[in-house]
Formats: C-alpha cells, sequence, structure tokens
C-alpha cells in the first residue's frame, strides 16, 4: 500500500513540474519577448536622435587643418580671397542635424543676407576688406545659406526632417509597445500594425544614411563667386550622427524581423527567416550607400596632409562659447568681490601664503613631462614678474644697467617707471642681486646675432609654457604666439569641467645676462626648458595662477586662469652667448617665433586677495 501510495506521490509530482513548466512558457512568450525588445529600441532611437538633433556639431566636424585644401575661388587670389574653411569658420567648426555649433539652423543667415546680394551691394574690393572683421564676429555661421549652396540647404532640410520623423515614431512606438505588453490592444492587429511601422522606420533611416553619403560626397553649387562649388568631405570628417543613424538602420530592421516573425502567432521557421530578414537588409542597405559613394567619387584617393599648414595656427581661444568673449580681460574687482579665479606673477618667497582661496585646486608638482605636457614656447620679461626675498626683489643692493631703481613692481607707483629699449617702452619688474658696475661681464658690451633689444647685466624672467594639448613631438610643438601652441589640439583643455591647472603649466626661471665666457654660465640647451642643475631649479615654488603681461595689473585681471606655474625662487647667472643660442634656436622652428626674441614687458606684482593659497614647498 506504501508502494503504491508512493507511486501516486511521485506521479502527482511529476505533473505538477509540467503544469509549472507549462506556466512559464506561457508568462514569457515569443510575443511578450518582441515587445519588449521594441521597447528599448524605440526608447535608444528617440534618445539618440534627440541628441543628435540638440548638438551643433554631431554630423560633420572639420578636418585638422593640415588636411584643409584652399576653399575659395583661386581665381580670385588677386582680389583677397585665399582661405581654408578652419580661417573662415574657425578650426572647431562643426555642423549638426538641425543647426551648426552656434545655433544657426539650415535657413538662419547672420549676415543678414546672402554672400551674392552682399557682393551685389558692397561689392567685392568691400567684402574682401571686411572679411577679417567678419570672421572675427563669428559672422560666416550658418554657411550653407549664407552661401546660397540651396540644393546643399534643401539636403540638409530633408535630412532634418527625416530626424523629427524618426524622434515622433520611436516615442509613438514606446507607447505601442507598452499598451501591447500590457494587452490593452487588440492581438490581431498589434503584428501587422508594428511591423508596418517598424519596416518604414528602417527604410527612413536607410535613406537617412544614403541622403548622409550622397551629401558628404557630391560636389555642391553655391549661387556667388567667391567659394562657387563645394564636396563636403574634402573639408570635413563624418561625426557620430552619421554612425548612429547606422546604428538606428540596424537596430530598427532587427525590430521589425523580431517583430514580423515572432509577435502574434510565430511563423514556422520564425528564426531563419528573421536571421535572413536581417542579413537581406543590411546587404541591402550597404548596396545602397557603396553604390552612392561610387557615383560621387567618395572613394578616389585623397590628398596627403600639407606639411606646410600649420595646425595650431589661430589656435588661441576668445570665446568660451560663441561670440561671449570670455577670455578678455575683465576687471579684478567690483564692489569688493573678486571677479576671475587666481592670478600670477606672485611672491614666491618661501613662506608667502596667498589669500585667494583655490579651492581644491592642486598645482602639479612633478615634472610636466611625467603628466603629459611639453613646452609649446620660450619667452622673457624685463625684469622679474615674481617676487622672491633676497633674490630678485626690490630692496637689492644693485638694480642693473638701467639705473631706474628697480621698482617698477611696486604696486605703489604702478606704471609709473618704465624702461626705454629701441623706441618701445616696456614696464620693467623686479631685479636680482647679482649686478656690479665695476665687473666687466655686467658691462662689457655683447655682439647680439639673433636676441633684439637686450642688454648686458639686465634682469630677465624667461617663460617655458607647457601644455597638454601642444602638438607635441612635431615640427609645429613651438608656437608663437604661445597661445596657439596652449591650445593647439582639441578637446584636451576644458572649462567645464574645468582642468586647465592640470593640462597647462609654466616653468619659470630668473637670470642675470652676463658677458663670459667662464664654462659656469654657460648652457647651450635654453631653448627646451628649465635648467636643472647645481642650485638652479632646485628651491621651487608652485602655485596656481594665470597668464602674465602688461595688458593686467591689480585692476584688471586674465581670464586664462587657473594654470600651474613652477617658478625657481633664485636668480642665476647665465651668459649671453647662451641667451643668444636660444634666440638662435626659435628661429630655426617650423613656426615663426620671431614675435618673441626680445624681452615682453612686466607684470606688476599681484596683490596677495589675487594670488592663490595653494603655494606648495612653502615652507
Amino acid at each position: 500500500m506504501c508502494k503504491g501510495a508512493e507511486t501516486e506521490m511521485t506521479t502527482s509530482t511529476e505533473a505538477n513540474v509540467t503544469v509549472s513548466a507549462t506556466d512559464v512558457k506561457i508568462r514569457i512568450s515569443p510575443g511578450k519577448l518582441a515587445n519588449v525588445l521594441a521597447i528599448v529600441v524605440a526608447a535608444v532611437i528617440a534618445l539618440c536622435v534627440s541628441a543628435v538633433l540638440a548638438d551643433g556639431k554631431s554630423v560633420i566636424i572639420l578636418k585638422p587643418v593640415e588636411h584643409l585644401p584652399i576653399v575659395t575661388n583661386p581665381a580670385m587670389k588677386a582680389d583677397g580671397f585665399d582661405h581654408r574653411l578652419d580661417e573662415l569658420l574657425g578650426p572647431t567648426y562643426g555642423i549638426g542635424l538641425h543647426h551648426d555649433q552656434s545655433g544657426y539652423s539650415w535657413t538662419a543667415i547672420k549676415a543678414g543676407s546672402t554672400l551674392k546680394d552682399l557682393i551685389a551691394n558692397l561689392g567685392i574690393p568691400a567684402i574682401a576688406a571686411a572679411l577679417p572683421s567678419v570672421i572675427a564676429t563669428d559672422a560666416l555661421k550658418h554657411p550653407v545659406p549664407l552661401l546660397g549652396c540651396k540644393d546643399l540647404q534643401t539636403a540638409g532640410l530633408t535630412a532634418m526632417s527625416f530626424g523629427f520623423i524618426a524622434e515622433i515614431v520611436a516615442v509613438v512606438m514606446v507607447i505601442f509597445h507598452a499598451l501591447a505588453l500590457a494587452g490593452m490592444l487588440p492581438t490581431d492587429m498589434v503584428k501587422p500594425l508594428a511591423s508596418l511601422i517598424w519596416l518604414v522606420l528602417s527604410a527612413g533611416f536607410l535613406i537617412v544614411v544614403c541622403l548622409a553619403v550622397g551629401i558628404y560626397t557630391a560636389e555642391w553649387h553655391c549661387d556667388q563667386p567667391i567659394i562657387p562649388k563645394i564636396t563636403l568631405y574634402e573639408h570635413f570628417d563624418l561625426n557620430y550622427g552619421f554612425f548612429l543613424a547606422i546604428v538606428g538602420y540596424v537596430a530598427a530592421l532587427l525590430t521589425f524581423v523580431v517583430t514580423a516573425c515572432f509577435s502574434g502567432q510565430p511563423v514556422s521557421g520564425a528564426g531563419a527567416k528573421a536571421g535572413g530578414g536581417l542579413v537581406g537588409g543590411l546587404v541591402i542597405g550597404m548596396i545602397c550607400a557603396l553604390s552612392i559613394a561610387a557615383a560621387n567619387k567618395g572613394f578616389e584617393h585623397k590628398p596627403p596632409a600639407d606639411p606646410s599648414i600649420n595646425p595650431c595656427a589661430g589656435q588661441k581661444p576668445y570665446h568660451a562659447g560663441p561670440g561671449d568673449k570670455y577670455f578678455e580681460n575683465t576687471q579684478c574687482m567690483i564692489d569688493n568681490v573678486v571677479q576671475t579665479l587666481e592670478q600670477a606673477g606672485g611672491n614666491v618667497t618661501k613662506g608667502f601664503k596667498g589669500g585667494f582661496n583655490a579651492g581644491d585646486r592642486e598645482p602639479i608638482t612633478q615634472k610636466y613631462s611625467e603628466v603629459g605636457l611639453c613646452p609649446v614656447n620660450v619667452h622673457w620679461h624685463l625684469g622679474a614678474e615674481h617676487f622672491s626675498a633676497g633674490q630678485y626683489d626690490r630692496n637689492g643692493s644693485a638694480y642693473g644697467p638701467a639705473g631706474d631703481g628697480g621698482n617698477g613692481s611696486d604696486s605703489t607707483d604702478s606704471y609709473s617707471r618704465r624702461r626705454q629699449l629701441a623706441g618701445s617702452s616696456v614696464r620693467k619688474g623686479f631685479q636680482c642681486r647679482h649686478y656690479n658696475p665695476t665687473d666687466t661681464k655686467f658691462t662689457a658690451p655683447y655682439n647680439w646675432q639673433h636676441c633684439t633689444n637686450m642688454m648686458i647685466g639686465e634682469t630677465y624672467e624667461v617663460h617655458w609654457p607647457h601644455s597638454a594639448a601642444g602638438s607635441c613631438g612635431s615640427r609645429w610643438q613651438y608656437q608663437t604666439p604661445f597661445y596657439d601652441g596652449v591650445f593647439c589640439r582639441d578637446g584636451v583643455i576644458s572649462i567645464a569641467p574645468l582642468n586647465t591647472y592640470e593640462k597647462i603649466g609654466v616653468q619659470a626661471q630668473v637670470f642675470t645676462i652676463v658677458n663670459s665666457d667662464e664654462s659656469q654660465y654657460q648652457y647651450d640647451n635654453l631653448f627646451e626648458g628649465m635648467i636643472v642643475d647645481g642650485d638652479r631649479g632646485t628651491d621651487m615654488a608652485y602655485y596656481t595662477g594665470s597668464t602674465t603681461g602688461t595688458s593686467r595689473n591689480n585692476g584688471m585681471c586674465s581670464r586664462y586662469t587657473p594654470i600651474t606655474w613652477q617658478v625657481d625662487r633664485k636668480c642665476h647667472m647665465i651668459s649671453a652667448k647662451s641667451f643668444d643660442k636660444m634666440c638662435q634656436d626659435m628661429k630655426a622652428q617650423a613656426d615663426d617665433m620671431s614675435g618673441d626674441v626680445h624681452p615682453h614687458g612686466a607684470r606688476e606684482l599681484v596683490a596677495q586677495h589675487l594670488t592663490a593659497n595653494n603655494q606648495a614647498n612653502r615652507k
């Protein structure tokens, strides 16, 4: 009897297991999985399309400048038109699906009239004369309607329309499949209607991809003589928006075949048919895109980079956003409130602490080369911009050959003391204590071959700006002005999030120039960076500050801040021959550095309340 009961129990248990498994299969049906997939895909499409529509650089961005050809009409070079697109639009310019990076749509003309109308009203000479100021005020955005490229404008508007349609359809399909998953729609209408919509959406994405390929590779004609035609692939690279369109096509096609084969009553051989449909759709899409590119000669060999083009030229930023003039000098204080971040050059005397709260910003204390920064420039200032008690200060017993007391950096007399050199006026900073008018090495004339406006016995503060965004290791590494070298490569330095003090640094070392052949004053490689040898480059101050120069003082501050400063606290003597060799090396660079082979004026000592409180190695 027990044995029978056991058998009955086993049978009962097996039956229960079978029923349970059947229940699981019912709950996770292929139709429901198809709806879940469709909801996820539609939601992702909606998010991606909205991002592409919102970003003004999502579709195309300018190529690196060394790969850019001249875009203006060669026949008008004598009229003053010989420009690449980076010179007309800026080196980081891009266009999105809805608008360009300045926020102008496919129909907006910032200049007020098309270029054809401007030429008719003003004439070619006036356009050429006004072009520099027009470029400086960003008036060429959006170039397509301005240049009168009507067919290109129509194609761009068409692509934009498909983007808005895809956004709307994606949102609708999220709602549709959510209702279907909840059982709130008639079963017999879900499969045919959803399959149709996903098929149309797939076709829409394929049209967008093919349209993008056609727009990118076709030659477009514009209704004016200055830039009469343009082929986008010669000047622009495709950005992420194009590749998202390809992903959108694949995702929509996948959702279509899954919906058609698995939702409702699954078709026989659903897996094989879904796979075949997906592969077939991908092959069709590839054939269409490649055919269009081939028809527009999109596979022709592109010219190599022009080695004569300086990729860093004009990279100095003036705006953080379109036309905001963020980097212009600004008042340091308004109503006793500091209006900018920490400034330089400050007091670097050991034990000094600035009064500006730098928060969690800390200067780079390692060698710049160890954190990915390379030198991009060298220049120097007449007298020291920094102050180091007992080394370069206003209380030195001898002040150099100028005989003006060397107190030019005293905030009490601001700019009253100026140094006349070769007919130009530059402000003189602090002086070292080495000068001795009875010692000929401080007074004997030197025949300068490469540096200009220099004097034996004078004090100079040398700066070596470094940057992680420099063209490090290339022939274009060193630049004048130094801003071009500091900001040469895009996408490295940012204001939000703020990383300037981690990506930009300056070495500073103060010298008195002597006319002597003694080996202790000789150094043949001053061009590449600060001297670190013996007592040179060992007693260092590290802090965050700004760019310097005489356009800034304690009333007008620099907005190129914060950056790291590494300043040698000691003053050293160096031979004029070593300094002249540095100027010779500067002249040998690919970029013209002749604008930096003379001393620049010195900024007045930065007030304590504008100097960062984060000076490392203070004690």
